[in-house]
């Protein structure tokens, strides 16, 4: 629903000095004014207590469930959306990138996945067992699926860039797709 359980809030001023800390069972945050029910509000050494208190956030209930949604799911503006909100919150932005960056290049993925499939085909129209067709293209279905997530986690972790982790499995599917068009060629 919209409420917050079992909260501790701590407040600062621009210069990141603590101007107070508010503990709180219940918080209604359906707005950008949240409201706090019985409010334990801690300043310097001491404390008050209020039964409701409006506090003022940048945050609402929609803001904080976009926070933790499958980026997958989301368009072009909700992802720029998301990468403000995450901005402000001075979360990294890694994630969002790779996903903004592969959104971008999805109509490449497609047309090498597409040019991949047919070569393989035009390789193994001599084969004729259905059974092993679908070996084979499952088995290569597998290494694309693995490489592409084995990259994608490279690059979460920033131990290369976000923008080799989305291109270094496009360049290597295009490799393989020019040599087999050599192959073809050959032939």
């Amino acid at each position: 629903s919209n409420f917050l359980l079992n909260n501790f809030i701590t407040e600062f001023d621009e210069k990141y000095n603590v101007i107070r800390n508010i503990q709180s069972e219940k918080i209604d945050i359906k707005d950008k004014e949240w409201l706090i029910f019985n409010a334990k509000i801690y300043k310097k050494n001491n404390y008050e207590f209020k039964e409701k208190l409006n506090f003022k956030s940048n945050f609402n209930l929609e803001n904080i469930q976009n926070l933790f949604s499958n980026l997958s799911s989301l368009n072009l503006y909700e992802l720029y959306k998301l990468r403000k909100n995450y901005k402000q919150l001075n979360y990294s932005i890694t994630d969002i990138d790779i996903q903004l960056l592969k959104i971008v290049s999805y109509p490449l993925y497609l047309f090498l996945i597409t040019l991949f499939s047919s070569l393989i085909m035009l390789n193994i129209k001599e084969i004729k067992g259905t059974i092993f067709k679908i070996s084979i293209f499952l088995f290569f279905s597998v290494i694309i699926y693995y490489l592409n997530n084995f990259f994608n986690v490279l690059g979460s972790t920033e131990k290369i860039s976000v923008q080799l982790a989305v291109f270094i499995p496009l360049i290597i599917l295009s490799f393989v797709n020019f040599l087999m068009l050599n192959k073809i060629n050959e032939k």
